[in-house]
């Protein structure tokens, strides 16, 4: 953040920051799937973006701290801030997961829950690029969460269908464990981000 006086902090700012860094971590994700086979390198990479997550969020909340005047409630900044310091760190818990559990190829549902987390984490960039001037830009950010939240809709029927496929398709016990504990982590990242959308939309409502 530098060091800045407390009139010149655009607090809008620090959102689009913090979702600039979520959407990277999905989209280097997203990168480790590329050919079916799993990139451990990349994958590793995750934790670095989780880390400047994390840095980005003790320096958001040092300022908020000293603050005088904040443009929406700070009780709202903050819950924003951490909601998408949230969706960061699930999408490295993901990465770590993916290590631990030793899964090496991405199938077709892991394909779609990635792509589903990186569009939501596309649309919340947008989101929060518009928020800063959210008077001006109401309906981009109705249209923007009405997305999101689409998205997620669209999260759970994968997840209802991965999970039928596994356990109609899969014999061997070791791999349904594995195959269900990924799933589920993936459709949680999907859910942070309905989070996040809900979040906007409950500031945006105490706005009006």
């Amino acid at each position: 953040m530098g060091k800045i006086s407390r009139k010149s902090v655009d607090y809008f700012k620090m959102f689009e920051k913090g979702m600039q860094i979520a959407l990277k971590a999905a989209r280097t994700l997203q990168a480790s799937f590329a050919d079916g086979i799993i990139n451990e390198s990349e994958l590793k990479t995750i934790k670095e973006v989780e880390h400047e997550g994390d840095l980005h969020v003790h320096q958001c909340l040092k300022t908020i701290d000293v603050a005088f005047i904040t443009p929406i409630d700070r009780t709202d900044i903050v819950e924003i801030i951490k909601a998408i310091e949230c969706l960061t760190d699930s999408i490295d818990y993901i990465a770590t997961h993916i290590h631990i559990l030793q899964i090496t190829e991405a199938n077709e549902y892991l394909m779609r829950f990635v792509n589903s987390v990186v569009s939501s984490c596309e649309i919340l960039n947008e989101l929060m690029t518009a928020l800063k001037q959210f008077k001006k830009n109401q309906k981009k950010i109705n249209e923007c969460i009405i997305e999101v939240n689409r998205i997620e809709e669209e999260g759970d029927r994968t997840y209802a269908e991965s999970m039928l496929h596994l356990f109609q398709n899969e014999k061997d016990a070791i791999k349904i464990i594995k195959q269900k504990e990924l799933y589920q982590l993936l459709e949680n990242s999907i859910d942070f981000c309905e989070d996040i959308a809900d979040l906007v939309e409950k500031v945006m409502v105490a706005k009006t």
